[in-house]
């Protein structure tokens, strides 16, 4: 199926067709995340799905940063591969309502999949805290989108429909299994079959536990590791950090 009708099916979900983003949104999103596409991937990490993303905000534009790519999407969407979600910074007009915080635990992921981590303060320079000069902070971000797409590590999302939106409640279980499985059995799958990587990542219960059936029949070491906002000890986070580390750059050494 393309994009267009994988949007019309989720629409006609419970609880989730009332808060559908436009078409547009999506199309957006599949932007971003191809421009980042490795020529070869390697590793899948596979959240959950981006943010819910207004129509009014994808007019908001992402003002030319510093060490910019040439052909880099401009477009406002609330992902992570988008370098304007959470820097608003660089937006042709700031976003407060709903607050563009961005999700600066999936860049610690990013991060750790290329560097042993032993502290926080290893994510020093792609945090706004430790790095406070916005253009030498998204250079570094770019570096590392650069650097993963380089060792062949790719982020999609189970859901192409968002599942959260800012502010309210989540889906319930049953409606959030319905959007993923309804997602990869009209795009999602044959895009990582057709991706062939040596390992995925699945990341949070929920993708693991709709997806698990579907994860059995591809030929490919895989991994679960909890949400990266999961409530977790600090010596727990870090184990985590520690295993991206590891089957990003050993594929194999990921394990059910």
């Amino acid at each position: 199926m393309n994009l267009a009708e994988c949007h019309e099916r989720l629409a006609n979900i419970p609880d989730l067709g009332p808060m559908s983003e436009p078409l547009s949104v999506l199309e957006m999103v599949e932007r971003h995340r191809v421009f980042w596409r490795p020529s070869t991937v390697r590793v899948i990490l596979l959240a959950e799905s981006h943010v819910y993303t207004s129509a009014e905000e994808l007019n908001y534009k992402i003002q030319k940063p510093y060490c910019q790519p040439n052909g880099f999407p401009n477009g406002f969407v609330r992902l992570v591969y988008c370098l304007g979600y959470g820097e608003n910074g660089i937006l042709s007009r700031p976003i407060s309502t709903p607050r563009n915080t961005g999700t600066p635990q999936y860049w610690k992921i990013f991060y750790s999949c290329l560097h042993p981590i032993t502290q926080n303060s290893d994510f020093g320079p792609i945090q706004s805290s430790r790095t406070p000069e916005t253009a030498k902070r998204l250079c570094n971000k770019i570096q590392l989108l650069k650097a993963l797409q380089a060792l062949g590590i790719w982020l999609l999302d189970a859901s192409i429909a968002a599942l959260y939106r800012p502010g309210k409640p989540k889906p319930s279980r049953r409606t959030i299994r319905d959007a993923i499985e309804t997602s990869w059995d009209c795009c999602v799958g044959r895009l990582i079959q057709d991706a062939k990587p040596e390992a995925i990542v699945c990341i949070g219960k929920e993708v693991k536990e709709a997806l698990k059936s579907r994860l059995d029949s591809l030929k490919c070491a895989r991994h679960f590791l909890p949400q990266p906002n999961a409530r977790l000890s600090a010596s727990e986070h870090m184990e985590n950090f520690r295993r991206y580390y590891e089957i990003c750059q050993n594929p194999r050494s990921a394990r059910d």
